[in-house]
């Protein structure tokens, strides 16, 4: 085999592979042998029929499946040979063969480009306090407190107010006919709380146990629910029963319902709880800003397949994002080109700081052991709720997610490494009376 690498540019390179004619001679022979064997052709006995006529009648299929045969491995093998690292599939063209003749194509790959490093060590980072007020502690008891909330029942003749929580009975119809999926029974509103329609929570103010009522809701045509979208909708509602919140007085008996001994103790492992918490975010916000700086500092040619893959993962991410808050990309005040140029650009600026990261990993020798492997799976199956083994075999199940995984750590690790050697400047205004943050 003869390989000769073109490069076309740094995240381009063209290999033009020549296989000898003996050795393709060699697999057009095991070819026909094969088809010998199989095909039945009028006058012959099975496996008897002459090579002159099997060529005349099935050369380019045998030459299909020769090609079929030989192109992949060939190709995978003057990979090995020229040491490239694809980050895609080839395109194959430029592609002859003949019987006693050599096979000859070119693959056309895209590949990492190389990095030009810049200085890395000692990067420049703004370091904001780690702060954490008496009042940060009071809200996070507070909080807590609205957690271990119970529920009560109202009197009978107490007015749903801003809240409180109602259950109600409701459905929805449209021109006096009931409308699917529009409603509920025994249905828990939180009246404030934002969770339905703000019609129907404006319309159980003042609201009573037993009161049957009905409101009306008109909505706009691009309404995400295409069964309410350009509808005039009736709710017929019942209050079925009014609650309100109790929150437990924040005291020694509440602190050790949470485990801590005292009102003190308990106050002592918020505030380490919140500084521990502020810590992991200041740690993050200094490695964003790392990665700032680096990008800044690199020019890099990036593979378009690389940033196409990444982009459309952000679209799926930002799908997920509108879908949960009740949109969709070609909704009301959404412009679908604007995400678009979003998602580019967030994968643009991901894969170039990939491309960073794994340059200075490569320098600097770094590298993610089978342990930290075993204790991110132990870490994944805890956050799940699963067992290790199950997601062993979900890892193992989807193509190339140890892969991804060992690259997802060792992006972090070299973040990291970078971390312990930047040069840290206190943020200018940050010492004494610090507000939280």
């Amino acid at each position: 085999m003869k390989v000769t690498v073109e490069t076309i540019s740094p995240v381009k390179r063209a290999l033009v592979v020549e296989v000898e004619a003996d050795v393709v001679g060699k697999e057009f022979a095991s070819a026909y042998a094969e088809l010998s064997r199989s095909v039945k052709i009028a006058g012959f006995r099975q496996g008897k029929a002459p090579l002159p006529l099997l060529e005349k009648r099935y050369h380019q299929e045998i030459a299909d499946d020769v090609v079929r045969r030989l192109v992949p491995h060939f190709y995978e093998e003057a990979v090995k040979e020229a040491g490239l690292a694809p980050v895609q599939l080839p395109t194959i063209d430029q592609l002859t063969i003949g019987k006693d003749a050599p096979l000859s194509f070119r693959a056309t790959v895209e590949v990492r480009p190389p990095v030009a490093l810049q200085p890395y060590q000692d990067l420049p980072v703004v370091r904001r306090p780690v702060v954490v007020t008496d009042v940060d502690v009071t809200s996070a008891g507070d909080a807590l407190r609205q957690r271990h909330a119970q529920l009560e029942v109202c009197a009978d003749d107490h007015a749903v107010a801003d809240g409180d929580y109602a259950v109600i009975d409701f459905e929805g119809t449209v021109d006096g006919q009931p409308l699917a999926d529009s409603g509920a029974k025994g249905y828990l509103v939180h009246v404030g709380g934002h969770a339905i329609l703000p019609e129907l929570e404006a319309a159980l103010i003042g609201r009573r146990k037993g009161e049957r009522f009905e409101t009306s809701v008109s909505f706009p045509p691009d309404h995400h629910a295409a069964r309410f979208a350009g509808r005039l909708v009736v709710f017929h509602i019942a209050v079925i029963d009014v609650k309100r919140q109790v929150l437990p007085p924040l005291d020694d008996e509440f602190a050790k319902d949470l485990g801590a001994d005292t009102l003190d103790a308990l106050r002592a492992k918020i505030r380490s709880e919140l500084e521990r918490r502020r810590r992991d975010e200041q740690q993050a916000e200094e490695k964003r800003a790392l990665l700032t700086v680096l990008l800044d500092r690199h020019q890099v040619e990036l593979p378009p397949s690389l940033v196409r893959r990444e982009a459309d993962l952000v679209r799926e991410r930002i799908a997920r994002h509108l879908e949960a808050a009740g949109a969709t990309p070609g909704g009301p005040g959404i412009e679908p080109e604007a995400l678009d140029r979003e998602a580019v650009s967030a994968a643009e600026e991901r894969v170039k700081g990939d491309l960073i990261l794994e340059a200075i990993a490569a320098r600097e020798s770094l590298a993610v052991g089978q342990e930290e492997i075993d204790r991110e799976v132990e870490r994944l199956a805890k956050e799940a709720r699963s067992n290790v083994q199950e997601v062993r075999r979900l890892l193992a199940g989807e193509s190339g997610a140890f892969t991804g995984l060992r690259a997802t750590l060792l992006r972090e690790k070299t973040l990291d490494w970078l971390h312990t050697r930047a040069k840290f400047r206190e943020e200018e205004g940050a010492a004494g009376g610090q507000e939280p943050r």
